[in-house]
């Protein structure tokens, strides 16, 4: 299998989308600017007699991770990953595109088993999207790019947007306050980051983030078991929605072992996604998806 890049591609991508976040979320000097920053604010900072509510903590302008490889092409074929989850949850403001970069990047650099199981969750199905097993072995998470002497991990390879772009959260703990608010006034800006990256697969993590993204979707076309073809934000591309890896109980994927959503739900619905984007650079598909078997957790080379 050939694995190329276009680095310049991508490097377009994101500078269109920092000036669209400096104009609408993130100044350059690092103030929010945006015009919901107030409605939000009321939303998860005061209770219904407009009382302040002292153990609430609010972080605004946590901006996306874009990958240096985000531009992917297997056999030719472009393959555009875009995760969508709901926040942060953490206290950490004015976090630019950069900023968030060198976060994501911070964690390929950790073991599998080291990360946190919303990290591991991605990790597995960003190697399932691509084609491989899921599996803690480092290799399976590289790519050899044509042209490019250093292996690219896959966390370099992908674009990660919160539904949320800013956080409120208990106290200092990491406990999001679920707020639809915050979600609907993130919309438009959810909108200019898909139609500025541009995806082929869009992965929601999230029961919660995939309602709110249905109000960007048209079209809609059902593939298999979590996952269809729609338009989101006026692109083209397949959708497959999930739980959240850390969620609680059976619908917990953040790791490899004791989780049967993640064999039973996650692997089908994305090696289905695969398939379809290899065999038609369209994503659309009329193929027939079948169900998938069960994967043993591997630590082989994986091809490609």
């Amino acid at each position: 299998m050939s694995v190329a890049s276009d680095a310049l591609a991508t490097a377009g991508r994101v500078d269109k989308l920092r000036r669209y976040m400096a104009e609408q979320v993130l100044g350059p000097s690092g103030n929010c600017v945006c015009r919901r920053l107030g409605s939000c604010q009321r939303a998860v900072l005061f209770d219904g007699r407009g009382v302040r509510r002292p153990e609430v903590e609010f972080a605004a302008g946590q901006l996306s991770h874009v990958g240096r490889h985000y531009d992917l092409t297997l056999d030719g074929v472009p393959i555009r990953i875009l995760v969508i989850a709901m926040d942060t949850a953490r206290l950490r403001e004015s976090v630019t595109l950069e900023q968030r970069h060198a976060e994501v990047m911070e964690s390929a650099r950790l073991p599998f088993n080291s990360r946190n199981p919303h990290m591991q969750g991605v990790a597995s199905a960003l190697r399932l999207a691509v084609g491989r097993e899921t599996g803690s072995d480092r290799a399976g998470e590289l790519l050899h790019l044509d042209g490019v002497r250093a292996p690219v991990h896959l966390f370099d390879a992908y674009a990660m947007a919160n539904m949320r772009l800013c956080s409120a959260t208990v106290g200092e703990t990491m406990k999001s306050l679920s707020n639809p608010t915050m979600s609907r006034n993130c919309l438009p800006h959810m909108a200019a980051t898909i139609k500025t990256l541009q995806p082929t697969l869009c992965i929601v993590q999230g029961v919660e983030v995939y309602k709110t993204i249905t109000a960007l979707m048209t079209s809609r076309r059902q593939l298999a078991p979590h996952l269809e073809h729609a338009r989101l934000a006026g692109v083209d591309m397949l959708v497959a929605a999930f739980t959240h890896p850390s969620a609680r109980g059976i619908h917990r994927w953040g790791r490899l072992t004791g989780v049967p959503y993640l064999y039973e739900t996650v692997v089908p619905a994305l090696w289905a996604a695969h398939r379809l984007m290899a065999g038609r650079s369209d994503a659309a598909g009329n193929a027939t998806v079948q169900q998938q078997r069960r994967p043993a957790v591997t630590n082989r080379q994986p091809p490609g």
